[in-house]
């Protein structure tokens, strides 16, 4: 298979090969998307928005974390949105989830309506991640968490996607990005990933976890 084929298919899969792809990446992902949803730490009636939830392998594992979550998925591919409506269409029957096909600059929510908002290995295609942030920060409530999670540059241990369209960020890369927000850095959380094959090699790769705060008015 053609490498490069599949790389463009990660930022918007589509069609019946764009959910082949998602399916390796649920394999690929499963650590650092479960780790994201651990440190979430969700609560009994949290309401918790994915951006880029793809096939909605793991809404499952969002929704057993506490009782009464009120969760809402968007993604950028149609594709997944209708493979995610699938899989989860016993959710979808009980009204536990929403799921939406939108762009992270708008999203189709009121103001403040988040308790906790989080995002995995989506940063990488974000046309302007300024005002990315600034849409997340609009519908999170006060005192909201936002974790952006993705793997960053590491010279020797990245998968190297920066020729198929990918902008690879180092750690102080995105740090920056959120200096121009209202948004608080609270902690960055490194973690070893588990070794896994891609492209015909075994990668040792670091996964990074960006917890973030939208501080209220009047914090200071």
């Amino acid at each position: 298979m053609d490498f490069e084929i599949i790389a463009k298919q990660l930022a918007n899969p589509s069609g019946e090969f764009g959910i082949d792809v998602a399916k390796g990446m649920n394999k690929m992902n499963r650590f650092i998307s479960k780790s994201t949803y651990d440190l979430l730490h969700i609560k009994n009636r949290d309401a918790v928005l994915e951006i880029g939830l793809g096939n909605g392998k793991f809404i499952d594992y969002i929704i057993a974390q506490a009782n009464q979550i009120s969760y809402t998925g968007i993604d950028i591919s149609e594709t997944m949105i209708a493979e995610a409506k699938r899989i989860n269409r016993n959710l979808i029957n009980k009204k536990a989830i929403d799921l939406f096909h939108a762009d992270i600059e708008k999203i189709p929510v009121w103001d403040e309506t988040f308790h906790k908002v989080c995002t995995v290995n989506t940063i990488y295609f974000w046309k302007n991640p300024v005002k990315a942030l600034k849409e997340i920060y609009r519908v999170l409530k006060p005192n909201g968490i936002l974790i952006v999670s993705f793997r960053p540059y590491i010279e020797g241990q990245t998968l190297d996607f920066s020729n198929y369209g990918f902008k690879e960020y180092r750690s102080e890369d995105f740090n920056l990005v959120i200096q121009e927000t209202s948004f608080k850095l609270i902690e960055i959380i490194n973690k070893k990933e588990p070794e896994v094959l891609f492209n015909g090699q075994t990668h040792h790769l670091t996964s990074q976890y960006f917890i973030i705060k939208k501080l209220p008015l009047n914090w200071y």
